[in-house]
């Protein structure tokens, strides 16, 4: 799932990249077709679109699958847990593949000391508040839909594109460091900066999904602990109710102990299996289809239903895109 997800972001920056290379070139032929999932990389627009279709009911038009996938990943979250950053999330991905980098010329990935762990968590929780209290409590609704419709909101995307090919030292400096600390340390962006995530995070808590071991049948190896990316203590607990959970099931997959540790509604200790509702279980395939299911039903509805491409005509690209420099 992960390497599909981000195959499609591959190709979707890719063709955006094509996409604002045709407009802003004066002399381009053809104009080649905006790739509508690159709004995915755009949650603050997203965010202010949210508080603007709350409070007048007008669902944003200028970015329309920035709060699809948005809402999505919300859904995701209510239903499995933080799987959208285990299982979609491109920088999780990302954040996995260098932490493997780490182990294979470290041995392992370095575990920061209990006192130095939790202020750093907090920060993506300090971050998430400042956009909460910023857009949601500060901006009324009619500003909120006043910004969808500026010129620098319509093309945020190319203004985030423009920012990257031309990193300063600053922002150079910035990515590098954060690469060799996710290398050394597993996860450190979603662990300790993504807002996004800590959102997710706190959503999950209501999910009614959880992990959940059964204590009769555990021989405490220990090994579900070892194999959760983000340090909880899986083997001590009945449930985990973390937050920090992203719904990877790796400690399901490293249990020995067949139906110990599941993905799933109900108690598992129950000594009648058949009470059980086994269709509520989650193993790591009926995740893998959950995950693209609900995705890629959600995506159709929204092509289907007109909330997905933007209402932003060529003509406006055309003009905006070569004035890139003033925003």
């Amino acid at each position: 799932m992960q390497l599909l997800f981000a195959a499609m972001t591959l190709y979707i920056g890719v063709q955006f990249i094509r996409f604002v290379n045709s407009y802003a070139d004066p002399q381009a032929a053809v104009w080649v077709p905006r790739p509508a999932g690159v709004e995915a990389f755009l949650p603050i627009s997203a965010l202010v679109a949210l508080k603007s279709w709350l409070v007048s009911g007008i669902f944003d038009t200028i970015h329309p699958e920035g709060l699809v996938i948005f809402l999505l990943a919300m859904v995701i979250s209510l239903v499995l847990k933080r799987s959208f950053c285990s299982w979609i999330c491109p920088i999780g991905t990302l954040s996995e593949g260098l932490a493997m980098v780490g182990r294979k010329l470290f041995g392992k990935n370095y575990i920061f000391p209990r006192w130095l762990d939790y202020p750093l968590r907090s920060l993506k929780y300090v971050l998430l508040s400042f956009f909460i209290v910023f857009i949601f409590i500060l901006m009324d609704g009619a500003s909120a839909y006043a910004f969808l419709q500026i010129p620098y909101n319509m093309i945020s995307d190319v203004v985030m594109l423009d920012f990257f090919k031309n990193l300063t030292i600053v922002g150079m400096s910035i990515i590098v460091l954060l690469v060799l600390l996710s290398v050394v340390s597993q996860n450190f962006w979603c662990r300790y900066l993504c807002p996004y995530g800590a959102l997710m995070g706190l959503i999950g808590v209501f999910s009614p999904m959880k992990v959940r071991r059964n204590a009769n049948t555990c021989i405490s190896c220990e090994r579900c602990t070892v194999a959760c990316p983000n340090q909880l203590k899986v083997s001590e607990a009945q449930r985990v109710w973390s937050p920090e959970c992203s719904g990877c099931l790796n400690c399901v997959k490293s249990c020995p102990v067949q139906g110990t540790l599941e993905l799933t509604t109900s108690s598992i200790s129950s000594p009648s299996p058949s009470s059980r509702f086994k269709f509520l279980i989650i193993t790591p395939q009926r995740g893998a289809i959950a995950v693209v299911v609900i995705w890629f039903v959600a995506v159709a509805a929204a092509k289907l239903t007109g909330h997905w491409d933007t209402s932003i005509p060529p003509e406006i690209y055309k003009v905006l895109i070569p004035r890139i420099d003033q925003f």
